[in-house]
This record gives C-alpha cells, sequence and structure tokens, in this order.
C-alpha cells in the first residue's frame, strides 16, 4: 500500500493509523486470455525518488509516501505523458492507481519501430471519473485517420480510492478487467505487435494528481 501505515492483506488492510485518504485496492482479477509467463518488472515506488527506466516526455513525475505521483503541467499545453521502457509483445500488466484530483488517467502501448506503417500510439485505456473504454489511436501520419472506441462502458471511480487494473494483451486480443467493474476487451490485428514500453497519460490542473503503485509485468503465455 502506498501509505506508510497500511499493509494489503489480500482485499484486506491492517490500519494503524485511519486515513480517508488511504483505502486499499481490491484484490487482482484472475487471468482470461493466459497464463503469467516470465516476469519482467515489479517496481514498489519504496524510495525517495522516481525510478530509474521512467521518462517523463510532459507533466511533472514525483515519487512521494511509496507510490509515484503524476501530474499535467499547464505550461506544457500537453496532456501529461511518460514511459517505462520495457520491450514486450504478450503481455500481461498489473498496476494499482488512485485519483487525487486528476480528471483522466491513460495506459496503453506504441508499435515498436518498424512493426507498423503508422505513426503515433497503439491503444490506449483511458480512465475518467465515470466511464472507462480502450481507444485505438489514429495514424498521425494520416489526416483522415481517426481513433477508434473499441470497448467502452460508464462506471465511477472515486477520487482517493485504489483500484487494481490488470490489462492482458494476447495477440490481437486485449482484456481489462478491475475488480467490481464490467470488464472491457477488444481486438485488432494491429495488437499483435512488439511493443517499446508502457506508455502512461493523464490529465488535469498543474496540482491535480494520478498515484500509481506496485507495476507488475509478465509475458502472458
Amino acid at each position: 500500500m502506498s501509505s506508510p501505515n497500511f499493509f494489503r492483506l489480500g482485499v484486506a488492510c491492517v490500519a494503524f493509523v485511519i486515513s480517508v485518504s488511504s483505502i486499499c485496492a481490491d484484490e487482482a482479477p484472475e487471468l482470461k486470455l493466459g497464463k503469467k509467463g516470465k516476469s519482467l518488472m515489479e517496481e514498489t515506488f519504496s524510495g525517495d525518488a522516481v525510478p530509474k527506466g521512467f521518462s517523463v516526455n510532459t507533466g511533472k513525475l514525483r515519487a512521494a509516501d511509496g507510490s509515484l505521483r503524476a501530474s499535467q503541467l499547464a505550461k506544457d499545453n500537453h496532456i501529461g505523458a511518460f514511459r517505462y521502457r520495457l520491450p514486450v509483445q504478450d503481455v500481461v500488466v498489473q498496476v494499482d492507481f488512485r485519483f487525487d484530483g486528476a480528471r483522466t488517467w491513460n495506459i496503453g502501448f506504441d508499435p515498436a519501430t518498424g512493426e507498423l506503417k503508422k505513426k503515433g500510439h497503439l491503444y490506449s485505456v483511458m480512465i475518467t471519473a465515470n466511464s472507462w473504454q480502450i481507444t485505438e489511436h489514429n495514424d498521425k501520419a494520416n489526416p483522415e485517420s481517426k481513433s477508434k472506441v473499441l470497448a467502452t462502458a460508464k462506471t465511477s471511480f472515486e477520487k482517493g480510492k485504489w483500484y487494481t487494473l490488470v490489462l492482458e494483451n494476447k495477440g490481437e486480443q486485449v482484456l481489462v478487467q478491475i475488480a467490481g467493474k464490467e470488464p472491457l476487451k477488444a481486438s485488432s490485428p494491429d495488437f499483435k505487435v512488439k511493443k517499446p514500453g508502457l506508455v502512461f497519460r493523464m490529465g488535469g490542473k498543474d496540482d491535480e494528481e494520478v498515484a500509481i503503485d506496485n507495476v507488475k509485468v509478465w509475458e502472458l503465455k
């Protein structure tokens, strides 16, 4: 758990100090598209600095209270974005996240160089306070290309509450699950390509953050 006063024990929390802003995430949903293979990454953000491997494109990153805090900066005139380089293809990503004021939070991938004849992002899971969706992104080199929402559901994501997201990408299939939410499933021939790493984005004012914790990545068999 991000707060030093809490420990995750399955779906339970043991609290030594009561805090309305520190709430445990639910247990991670079971995989549906395959089984976990080799562990590729595990980061708990226990240090005082942003761990090596995370690069900021726009916005601000900081490590605080055992989690990574991300926010947009108005001066950038662009949604906040950061990446973690980790070559993957068929993959499982598990991450805890919490809205601390930010309006939107995305996790997704770009295609590796040379994999597709397109420019820009591959796909993203896009989450707001009242919905989430899987979006296949447009080709930025083609002005007529448009992004496509392949799956969407209305649901609420409370400010200050931790959620555990599990994303599976096997071949052309993508499945995203959060306990208590309607799963999102989508497919595209492009989704099977190699990816250079994780892409995170967030939108909001300068002081509005998304917290992420316990990022884990495995090969998907």
